[in-house]
């Protein structure tokens, strides 16, 4: 790794020239911080590799394992969807979680995550790590469903996808979107669950539920109308379309 040069301000002085290459395009020389001793600066080597376009999977996966928890943060948030994250929903820092959670959250229509984000949801001791993991399963619940519908109408538009379509109708069972309707499920139970949580994550669960055609997600958003904090009110009164008090 890249030694300190003694001057109190050495660390900076190296983060300043780690985002100084990625605005130039120089990845060759953001790549050379990515080993430095301090963490910002390996940090900040992440940032200007992305920004330059040269920052690989392996350089991801390598930072997702380092020592510092705001390396792993980063790498979290510049991580391509080829990257496995689900299991760093267990990373011991609170940082990682909510930071891991909010990059499963922007991934289109992948209900792989959804398990481990509803045990994170549930049950995680930081309200943040709870926050994040219940707005990322609002957002992919909302994706499955588009994902599942378009899935649907392609298949429509051939013979045999016509018939497989008329075969699951006749059978629940024999259905391509099983494994998504099953992850909406297990994410409405928890956004469900959410709303007894702190106001801040009722407020994000509101949003996830509005996406469900649901009868008891209908129920919770009209009840939040009600509810006992004046801005979840105004959430529920703003995706309903009316005033509250």
């Amino acid at each position: 790794m890249t030694c300190d040069d003694g001057h109190p301000d050495g660390a900076y002085a190296r983060r300043l020239d780690a985002v100084v290459a990625g605005y130039r395009g120089e990845a060759a020389a953001a790549e050379k911080l990515l080993d430095d001793d301090d963490a910002g600066v390996r940090a900040a080597a992440l940032g200007a590799l992305s920004r330059c376009g040269a920052l690989g999977a392996g350089q991801i996966r390598r930072a997702l394992v380092d020592e510092a928890a705001a390396v792993r943060c980063r790498a979290a948030e510049l991580a391509p969807a080829e990257v496995e994250l689900v299991g760093l929903l267990g990373d011991p820092d609170s940082s990682v979680v909510e930071a891991v959670a909010a990059a499963l959250g922007e991934r289109d229509r992948d209900p792989d995550s959804v398990g481990e984000l509803c045990r994170v949801a549930a049950g995680h001791d930081d309200p943040l790590c709870r926050e994040s993991a219940v707005a990322a399963l609002g957002a992919i619940a909302a994706g499955v469903a588009d994902g599942a519908d378009q899935s649907c109408d392609a298949a429509a538009d051939s013979e045999t996808g016509r018939e497989a379509h008329h075969a699951a109708a006749a059978d629940p069972k024999v259905s391509a979107g099983a494994p998504h309707e099953a992850a909406r499920g297990m994410a409405l139970e928890v956004l469900l669950a959410a709303m007894d949580d702190r106001p801040q994550i009722r407020r994000r669960a509101l949003l996830g539920l509005f996406q469900f055609d649901d009868d008891r997600a209908a129920a919770a958003v009209q009840a939040a109308l009600e509810d006992r904090d004046r801005q979840v009110r105004a959430v529920a009164g703003e995706l309903l379309g009316v005033p509250v008090r």
